[in-house]
């Protein structure tokens, strides 16, 4: 579903989709998604596969806004009050953040990841628009969690907008969970090199053993010649089978039974 979702807002045509139900055939469809979206530069900070497969409704959602934002808001243009000029969805609603959350201590809003990690922006534009639910001058810059978490329950609670993000979510990732990610994404990769080998020993087994079958109806059918050259040919034609066909067909057994 998220490689058709990326093809009708892009317009392009991703790599088609691996058959199956296994969760290594979905690691594998989401990771072709995801290195679709590397391809056109679409950010996606500490995100695998396995956390949409694993069914992360955080990551999962913050993915959707990601592919929405790079596939659609990206390209709206929106005129200034003024009409002088025009710019992109994503630049005006930065723009309204910045307006509204004017004049505000320890907010300056100038990009949608890191202006926000200390939760003061989000309690700005709550009383900016409601004031009687925030004593805004009581809060602390370096509460960073009690901030988030304030302003989302007040959000939630009084002006009907569902809590889709978490305070730990606001937060940078440490180290070892980087290295985790990396580690796992790894693991992945190592497993679908070996659902590869798996595929391609079924196939040369399954074409070894119809040359078998097919050799052995050949051996069981023939008849000798009674002249001199119908014995010389079918010599021939068995020094060919024994030095030209036959050694490589001997060679894929051994793969195979390795």
């Amino acid at each position: 579903m998220l490689i058709k979702l990326l093809e009708v807002l892009s317009g392009e045509r991703l790599p088609k989709p691996t058959k199956g139900r296994m969760r290594i055939h979905c690691l594998e469809n989401v990771d072709k998604a995801l290195q679709f979206l590397k391809e056109q530069r679409v950010h996606l900070e500490n995100m695998g596969s396995h956390d949409i497969v694993d069914g992360n409704h955080r990551l999962t959602l913050g993915l959707i806004w990601t592919i929405i934002l790079r596939f659609q808001i990206q390209d709206i243009s929106v005129e200034t009050e003024d009409n002088k000029e025009k710019k992109s969805a994503k630049d005006a609603l930065l723009l309204w953040c910045q307006m509204k959350t004017a004049g505000y201590p320890n907010v300056n809003i100038h990009n949608f990841t890191t202006s926000w990690r200390d939760g003061m922006a989000f309690n700005a534009l709550i009383h900016k628009h409601r004031p009687d639910l925030i004593d805004f001058d009581k809060l602390k810059k370096s509460n960073a969690h009690y901030n988030l978490q304030n302003a989302f329950n007040l959000a939630e609670q009084h002006l009907g907008l569902t809590k889709l993000l978490d305070p730990e979510g606001q937060h940078t990732h440490t180290h070892t969970h980087r290295f985790s990610l990396r580690a796992a994404s790894q693991v992945l990769d190592n497993a679908i090199e070996t659902e590869k080998m798996i595929e391609k020993y079924e196939s040369l087994a399954s074409d070894l053993l119809e040359w078998i079958e097919q050799t052995i109806i050949i051996l069981n059918n023939r008849k000798f010649a009674n002249s001199l050259v119908g014995v010389q040919q079918q010599l021939q034609a068995f020094n060919t089978y024994r030095t030209v066909e036959k050694p490589p067909k001997s060679g894929e057994r051994a793969c195979s039974m390795l």
